[in-house]
This record gives structure tokens, C-alpha cells and sequence, in this order.
């Protein structure tokens, strides 16, 4: 089954996979975003749909305006879940593609698949389940940090709301006050006035869109767990796959900025070559969250003599990158420290702090 044109037909479908998972990704903005700016809409009409008289929410309605802004956002996390673990198959799918006919038949070539489509379902369900019972290093799984984003966006809200709710009212009787005694109402009392009308108030739900606001907390979220999925589905076709020689660290083309995904897709710690390792396990991907790094199949005979003699240490590789891109990698302050040859292989990736803290501790910081 290790042909040449078997081994071509993976490499391009697992080209037009990624070429898929970036559509994806974009789609899934798109999707987040309706989602958030429909909720954002019905917080804005509840908003609405109590004021009194004056354009204001009533103190006595506030609780029940608070409750109504619960309730739309536990729907829309409900929807939100619904899309994310669509996502998930989706991208997990398309990690195994390249290793079925249907991914072989869609590069155009001849070849026989690695993978018959029940053990490509298999591979992909358990990609899906994996991620959802994923613990990551600060101890949460993917439940976690669904819930986490449910807690932040009712608590951002609902603090705004009543906030300015109560500050209007408090501040329309200061008002009502200064004029009765014929006084000038103060700029700051007639800027928390107008902050508890309604049309202030709509406002507060653009924290749900506005930028950094939630739902780009839960692109970040999804970015991170769809691509998971697709790598962690494509890693696993990848090794029962005859020939299978390791996985190559690729770089988005979009890389936004050197970082650790420089270092991991250069380093040559195998023998393999530049950014290759020899299997899942000890593939460092992915690097970090919201990452927009692949990997890539690797076969044995693409394994040159010049790779293996070309084996080398963290700090080879590191000796190799121009001073913007270790820079990039490791930040000013540790690059500087790195330069200085005190920081050791096995430091590269740990915080600043704790590079700083051993330092101390050897009576070198």
C-alpha cells in the first residue's frame, strides 16, 4: 500500500484538508458572530420592553430584566455548544479525509485509501471525544471553559445593566434636586442620567460584539478545539498509515508574528528534519491556543541523510534564528537572557517568571 501514488494522494488531500479547515474557521466567525449579534439584539428589545414612562427600567423591574438577560444568554450557549460541536465533527472529519478514498478520489489520482470508511468513523468520533474530555494544562476541559464563557458574558452584562440602571435613577434624583433648588444640574449628573435611558442602555449589549467583547472569548475557544479535533483525527490516520515516517510542524501562511510555532517548526531534535517528529506524542502541537499552526504526514523515504546528520539541540536551533525571531520566541527580556547562555533547553518554553525564579535560586538572576 506504500506507493508513491499513495503517499502523493495524502499529501495533497491533506492540502486540501487544511485548505477546508481554514473555510471552516472562517465560516465559524461568521456563524459565532450571527449568533452573538442576535442575542445582543434581544437583550436591546428586553431592555425595551421595560422601560417605563421616562425611558428608564424601573428599579422595581430590574431583577426581571436581569433574569430575561440570563435567559438569553443560557440560549444562546445552548446554540453556541450546538455550533462548536458541529465544528468539531466537521473538522475531525476532515482530519481523517486524506486517509480514505473519498479524500484519494477527490485529489484527482489513482490510489488505494489507508483507511476503510468505518475506521475513519472511528478515528474521527474518538478525535471529537478526546477534545471534549481534554484537560489542558490549567486543569479545565472544554465543558469548563463553555461554562466559563456562559458565567463571564451574564456577569459582564448584568453588572453593566444594573449598574447604570441604578446610577440613573440615583442620578435623576440629584437632578430633580438641583433644579428644584435652582441650581445647574452638573455635567457628571446629567452624563449618568442619560445612561439610564434606554437608548444608553441598548448599548451595554454591544459588549457582547463590540471588539475583545464575548464573543470573540468564544472564537478563541473555538478555534482552538476545532483544530484540535481536525489534528488530533489527522495524527491518528497519519500512524496507521505504512510508511509513516513522523508529522512536519506547519506554519499558517498568515503567521502573524514570530512565537514559539517559529521554534517548533525548525528545530531538527530527531534527526528527521526541520520540524518533524516521530509521532503524535511527541509532536508539540498544538504550541498554544488559538493557534493557526497544521502538521503534516511525513513518509520514511522523504527522510534524508542530511536530516539525520543534521540532528541538533534546542539551543542549536535557537543559535540558527535571527535576533527578531528569538526575540519573537522567547521575549525580550528571556532572549536577552538566552543570549547570555542562561537559559537551558528545558527553559525555552516555561514563563519568564520562572526562568527568573530558578536563576535566583542558582545565584545567577
Amino acid at each position: 500500500m506504500n506507493t508513491a501514488a499513495t503517499r502523493a494522494a495524502i499529501k495533497r488531500a491533506s492540502q486540501q484538508a487544511r485548505n477546508a479547515m481554514f473555510e471552516l474557521d472562517l465560516n465559524s466567525v461568521d456563524a459565532l458572530l450571527t449568533l452573538y449579534t442576535n442575542a445582543a439584539q434581544e437583550i436591546a428589545q428586553a431592555i425595551r420592553g421595560n422601560v417605563d414612562a421616562s425611558d428608564m427600567v424601573p428599579l422595581s423591574q430590574l431583577k426581571t430584566l436581569l433574569r430575561q438577560v440570563e435567559d438569553i444568554v443560557d440560549s444562546l450557549g445552548t446554540q453556541r455548544d450546538e455550533l462548536l460541536t458541529s465544528g468539531l465533527e466537521a473538522a475531525a472529519e476532515l482530519g481523517v479525509r486524506p486517509y480514505t478514498l473519498g479524500g484519494v478520489l477527490a485529489t484527482g489520482r489513482s490510489a488505494q485509501a489507508v483507511l476503510t470508511s468505518a475506521a475513519a468513523m472511528r478515528v474521527s468520533t474518538d478525535a471529537v471525544a478526546f477534545v471534549q474530555s481534554f484537560t489542558a494544562a490549567d486543569g479545565l476541559k472544554l465543558s469548563d471553559r463553555l461554562w466559563r464563557l456562559d458565567q463571564g458574558a451574564k456577569e459582564v452584562l448584568t453588572r453593566a445593566i444594573g449598574r447604570a440602571v441604578v446610577s440613573g435613577w440615583d442620578a435623576s434624583r440629584a437632578a430633580a434636586q438641583f433644579m428644584y433648588d435652582g441650581n445647574t444640574v452638573p455635567a457628571d449628573v446629567r452624563a449618568r442620567l442619560t445612561g439610564g435611558k434606554a437608548s444608553a442602555l441598548v448599548r451595554q449589549a454591544d459588549l457582547l460584539t463590540g471588539e475583545g467583547g464575548e464573543v470573540w472569548k468564544a472564537d478563541r475557544v473555538f478555534r482552538t478545539e476545532i483544530n484540535r479535533a481536525h489534528g488530533t483525527a489527522y495524527m491518528a490516520g497519519a500512524e496507521q498509515t505504512p510508511g509513516f515516517g513522523g508529522f512536519r510542524f506547519l506554519l499558517h501562511p498568515k503567521h502573524p508574528r514570530p512565537d514559539v510555532c517559529n521554534l517548533l517548526a525548525e528545530q531538527n531534535l530527531y534527526g528527521l528534519g526541520r520540524g518533524v517528529y516521530p509521532d503524535a506524542k511527541r509532536c508539540p502541537w498544538p504550541a498554544h491556543p488559538n493557534t493557526l499552526s497544521f502538521v503534516e504526514s511525513v513518509f520514511e523515504d522523504e527522510i534524508t541523510d542530511a536530516d539525520r546528520a543534521g540532528k541538533e539541540t534546542v539551543t542549536d536551533a535557537m543559535g540558527r534564528m535571527s535576533p527578531e525571531v528569538r526575540e519573537g520566541i522567547l521575549g525580550v527580556e528571556k532572549s536577552a537572557l538566552n543570549d547570555a547562555g542562561l537559559v537551558k533547553p528545558w527553559m525555552i518554553r516555561s514563563p519568564l517568571y520562572a526562568v527568573k525564579e530558578r536563576l535566583a535560586r542558582t545565584g545567577q538572576g
